[in-house]
């Protein structure tokens, strides 16, 4: 699924909507500036599972 935004506060807002966690929010949100940087275009492309991020602390 392909979401198209106007602008980057609507973007912004869906991503918040529909984010289970901070994670989410971040992969979302890079994927968009992401697409924005090499297209000049507000969108997702959700055709895919979405990413996680995971923080290690390898500290002993």
């Amino acid at each position: 699924m392909k979401q198209d935004f106007t602008n980057r506060i609507e973007a912004i807002d869906w991503i918040a909507s529909i984010s289970k966690d901070e994670g989410m929010f971040e992969v979302l949100r890079e994927q968009l500036n992401f697409n924005f940087i090499y297209t000049g275009k507000y969108f997702l492309d959700m055709s895919e599972e979405i990413g996680q991020v995971i923080m290690l602390d390898i500290r002993r």
